[in-house]
């Protein structure tokens, strides 16, 4: 059996998943404390610089900044700039509650944005204003809690209708039960499962350059949504090409396959090796979307 990609032209697509740190205005219920209490601070300016100017990898790159709330961090138009500058793609994930000015101001150096839409935290009408001076594709991650499911269902409806943008659903799973999430999907309902699948408010966007596109398992397409409903997203025994197709540098500068971070770190911002295999799965779930969208097949 196989995950493999649509397109097959995105096998020679690298992802630089980078949590920039946990500083965060937010306080969602369902974030863990370790990604929005601030403990990190900010990294420093040359070291990112420096890494930045001297990754060589043989693939087209491209840098997705998340946090905490990235683009809080004073260097992060500089960052951006200087990833385009070096030839690279350079998308970012945001709560989008700057100010729209400063989108704006970004929008040169941008070639994707994924905003996710919190409910206990975001007005609909700057959220939509900010979607509009985006040039960019945009994709929105609508964060559907079961008790406000319905009412969020009217939100992505709005934004769907007032926007470009392509607006998803976003499946919630527990990270944040003491010390060991246990990655276990929130509790939907029938009715609530069958909405999602059933989702309404795509539409085609040009993923080139900032997302893998769709995902093919075992030669039938499948939506990332619909896996994890389904209980597929267990690949623990499986060949994955994390670390290959991509890595993660988590709040701290230090470098993994992926966002599960299995395996251990194979450096950091300063020193690192990147793999030239892929890795065997221990992991029961796999539970971030970022790591979902990477190649596995069993061994």
């Amino acid at each position: 059996m196989k995950l493999e990609y649509g397109d097959k032209t995105t096998e020679n697509w690298f992802l630089v998943s980078w949590t920039l740190s946990n500083k965060c205005n937010y306080r969602c219920e369902y974030c863990p404390d370790i990604l929005h209490d601030g403990s990190t601070g900010q990294p420093k300016w040359e070291t990112v610089k420096h890494f930045v100017e001297n990754l060589k990898v043989d693939k087209d790159v491209c840098f997705r900044l998340s946090g905490g709330e990235p683009t809080y961090w004073k260097h992060f138009k500089d960052l951006a700039k200087l990833v385009k500058d070096c030839g690279h793609n350079f998308t970012y994930v945001t709560n989008a509650s700057q100010s729209v000015e400063y989108f704006k101001s970004i929008n040169e150096y941008t070639d994707g944005v994924f905003l996710s839409y919190h409910s206990a935290y975001a007005d609909t009408q700057h959220f939509i204003d900010v979607c509009k001076v985006l040039d960019c594709p945009k994709v929105v991650a609508v964060m559907l809690l079961p008790e406000r499911f319905d009412e969020m269902y009217a939100v992505a409806e709005r934004i769907h209708r007032e926007t470009d943008a392509l607006v998803e659903p976003k499946i919630i799973v527990d990270k944040v039960n003491d010390e060991y999430p246990t990655n276990k999907v929130y509790e939907y309902s029938q009715e609530q499962k069958e909405k999602i699948k059933q989702w309404p408010f795509t539409r085609i966007l040009n993923y080139k350059g900032i997302h893998r596109g769709s995902l093919m398992y075992d030669e039938q397409y499948i939506d990332a949504n619909k896996l994890i409903l389904d209980g597929k997203n267990k690949f623990s025994g499986w060949k994955c090409w994390a670390g290959m197709d991509g890595i993660n540098i988590d709040m701290w500068g230090n470098m993994y396959r992926a966002d599960c971070q299995f395996g251990g770190a194979i450096g950091n911002l300063e020193r690192y090796k990147l793999p030239k295999d892929p890795i065997v799965c221990g992991k029961n779930i796999c539970s971030c979307l970022s790591d979902i969208y990477i190649r596995k097949e069993t061994v």
